[in-house]
């Protein structure tokens, strides 16, 4: 998958199912088992939902960064500017292309997009920690452990096991 393939634009209110959809194939359900983001074995029921997407794409602090190769949307990444540090989280890519560079590309996009809207100077996400391959992948990237956090088990019911919380994963951003 080349750089050239893909075509990125911010997400309207019309996309918001697209990327509900998207975002519960890549981490919940039989067809995340395709690939390797899966929380399905953590946890279980509904990841996010077009409500919570549609919300995110009217809040003036953040953005739906959408990937699109040949009009479909393969990828996307939510971003803000969260009282001056950029917030990267909600990012999938469709199962079955994981694995094939699209990732980075998502990820470096929404990078750049960061600095240009907002201007920060630091970028942060929250990933769970028995999830030791995806934190390793976001510290080949830069990415600094910084902090933990509880994972809120309270607005999760379907939670398979409570042995885990969010690691805080910060890069500078140049």
């Amino acid at each position: 998958m080349s750089a050239r393939s893909i075509e990125f634009r911010f997400a309207g209110a019309s996309d918001a199912p697209a990327i509900a959809a998207l975002i519960e194939s890549a981490y919940r359900g039989e067809e995340s088992r395709r690939g390797w983001t899966s929380e399905a074995d953590l946890i279980e029921g509904n990841r996010t939902s077009s409500a919570e997407i549609a919300a995110f794409i009217a809040d003036p602090h953040a953005r739906f960064v959408m990937a699109l190769e040949a009009e479909t949307l393969v990828g996307c990444a939510l971003i803000k500017n969260d009282n001056g540090a950029g917030y990267f989280g909600m990012f999938a890519v469709k199962p079955a292309t994981q694995g094939a560079g699209l990732g980075k590309i998502i990820l470096a996009h929404a990078e750049s997009k960061i600095r240009e809207l907002w201007n920060c100077a630091t970028i942060g996400m929250t990933v769970i920690s028995v999830r030791q391959d995806l934190i390793a992948y976001y510290e080949r990237r830069g990415y600094k452990r910084t902090a933990t956090k509880p994972f809120p088990f309270e607005n999760e019911p379907g939670a398979k096991r409570t042995d885990f919380h969010f690691v805080v994963l910060t890069k500078q951003l140049a």
